[in-house]
This record gives C-alpha cells, structure tokens and sequence, in this order.
C-alpha cells in the first residue's frame, strides 16, 4: 500500500470518527474539571443510558417510560451476581446486560402491539410493575433499605496482573471504555442499513410495511439493543456506587433520561451527552443551593419542551448551519461589491 493510499485512509477514518475522539477527549478531561471525580462516572453512566433511549426514541421514534426498568434490573442484577455468584467483574457486567435485555424482550412484545399512547401506557404500566416487585420481594432486593455489602471488584484478566478499580479514578476510566465502545456501536447502527430502516418506521411506519419491513420485529429489536445499553449503563453505575435500591427502577429515573434527551436534542446521539451533563451537574449544584430545586428543573424543561424543540444540539447545528451559510455568501458579496 502506497503511502498517499495510507493517508487517504487516515483521513477517511479521521473523519468518520473525529466526534467519537472528541468526545473521549473531554470525557478523559472531565475527572480533572468536575468538582469531584464520582460526578464525572455520574454523568458519563447517564448520558450512556440517554444515548441508548435516543436511539429508541430519537432515531426509531419509539416512545416508553421503562428506561429505569432497564437500567434499575441491571443495577440489582449485577448487585446479586457480585454478592452471591462471583467477583469476575465482566460475568457481573454481562448478567446485568442479558437481564436488562430479557426485560427489554418482553416489555417490546407487549408494547409493539398497541400504537401511540396506548404502547407508551404499556411501557408505564410494566415499570410500575417492575417497582412493585422490587419493593415487595425483600427478601432477593432488601426492599427499602437495598442491597448493601456490594465490593467493587479489581480488573482481572488471565494472563494479565490484577488492576485495582477501587479509587473512582481508576473505576471511572475503566467504565470509559465501555462508554466509548458503546457510543461507537450505537453510531454505527444508526448509520447502517438496519438504522436506515429505523428512520423510516419513525418518519411513516405505513409506508416502511407498504414496502415489505416487517416494523413490529424491529421496533422489538430497537427495544432490545436500547435496553442492553441501558442495562450496561446501569451494570456499571452498581459498581461505581456499590449499592442496589428501589429508586433505580422508580420512575424519576426514567422522566431524568428523557430530559435529557429531549433538553440535548433527539436524533443526534451527541445532544443526549450534552443533555446528561447539565441535567446532573445542574441537579448536583441547584440541590446544594435550595431544596425545592427541582421546582428550577422543572421550568427548565418545559422551557425547552416549548421553545428549543431541537434541544441545545439542535440550537448548535442551526448556529453551525447559519454561519456556513454567511461564509459561503460572503466571497459572493465582496465580488457583488467589487463589480459594482
């Protein structure tokens, strides 16, 4: 391969993937600039879950209220794993996954066979479910009071020596990888055929079946592979906090994550990211200054829902999309002006 062929590759892959190194940049950055390290893993865990509730709603134009039945079973899942079966942390992280995409399986099933509210009162109706059992079933998830005992196990792979993950430095850099990893994957199939697909169930889901896709099987798929995502976020945030309760499958988590995609901007992958920092660091900073803070939030959001449809991310692109338009007209108008 010559070397002009190797730049030309370079500059391909640079320019597919120059968001994603962006991003990792910050987000290597963040532990550094955050008041404290645990807010960092805070808002990289949620804004993980986010981006996969984006490629549901955003990209598929599925709407549910289960994402903290995801995100909650794999957070207690894990919890069980690392108290009862083993401390190889990636057999906790998988556990925590298969459990949150089962969940996913059944709740798309069920939910795929209304439209409209009515599949979004299912999704509701099933996370309520899930809420009442965690709470009822103490004796598997301590109810109330949780899972406690829960120890953060150390990286260990054959072959390899051991890596502590117990400074939240450490940990918060190990669950990077999987958000990158994750992000990454998501982005790909947003921009695969199967993506393709997605996008237009969301824009005429009548037209997708007039031509033959079967739009019930991927809206289970989409449901599946969003709750996965969820599910690992939540795998990871059990592990960075070592405890397990009943607010992870309460509903605020699920209002939190679809705030955050809609006050960052459905669609975009990168606004649910920016969507999760301010909503957490906003919620961290407002609950130490007054304690009706969510009295702030909630104006907040429907300031938003009403006048920044497209969110912050949307916000950006129509400054981007204005400025290049200017650019472009500029040289246009200094001719204009010279012939003249």
């Amino acid at each position: 391969m010559s070397t002009g062929e190797k730049t030309s590759m370079l500059a391909a892959w640079w320019c597919e993937n120059r968001p994603i190194v962006v991003l990792a940049a910050l987000f290597i950055v963040f532990p550094f600039v955050l008041p404290y390290t645990a807010l960092a893993n805070e808002i990289m865990l949620f804004a993980l879950a986010a981006v996969a509730f984006d490629l549901c709603l955003g990209y598929s134009g599925v709407m549910m209220f289960c994402q903290a039945s995801f995100f909650g079973v794999a957070v207690y899942a894990t919890a069980l794993t690392l108290l009862h079966l083993t401390s190889n942390i990636f057999a906790a992280i998988a556990v925590g996954v298969i459990s949150a995409s089962a969940i996913a399986v059944v709740v798309g099933f069920m939910a795929t066979q209304r439209s409209g509210s009515y599949a979004v009162l299912l999704t509701l109706a099933f996370a309520e479910m899930i809420y009442f059992i965690a709470f009822q079933w103490s004796s598997l998830t301590g109810g109330d009071n949780g899972l406690t005992g829960i120890k953060r196990p150390n990286l260990e792979i054959l072959g390899f020596p051991s890596i502590s993950l117990q400074s939240s430095l450490s940990y918060y850099f190990f669950s990077l990888v999987f958000f990158i990893f994750a992000f990454y994957l998501i982005r790909r199939i947003t921009l695969s055929p199967f993506g393709k697909v997605l996008m237009a169930i969301r824009e005429n889901e009548q037209r997708a079946q007039a031509i033959g896709y079967n739009t019930r099987l991927y809206k289970v798929a989409v449901f599946v592979i969003g709750g996965a995502f969820m599910g690992l976020a939540g795998a990871l945030y059990c592990m960075y906090i070592c405890f397990a309760h009943i607010h992870y499958v309460h509903f605020e988590i699920s209002g939190n994550i679809v705030m955050m995609v809609l006050t960052g901007g459905m669609g975009t992958l990168f606004g649910p990211v920016v969507g999760a920092f301010i909503i957490v660091l906003a919620s961290d900073l407002a609950s130490v200054l007054w304690d009706r803070w969510m009295i702030v939030m909630g104006i907040l959001y429907i300031l938003f829902v009403l006048f920044a449809r497209g969110g912050i991310w949307g916000f950006y692109e129509k400054l981007l999309r204005t400025w290049k338009t200017q650019k472009r007209k500029s040289p246009l108008s200094k001719e204009a002006a010279a012939s003249s």
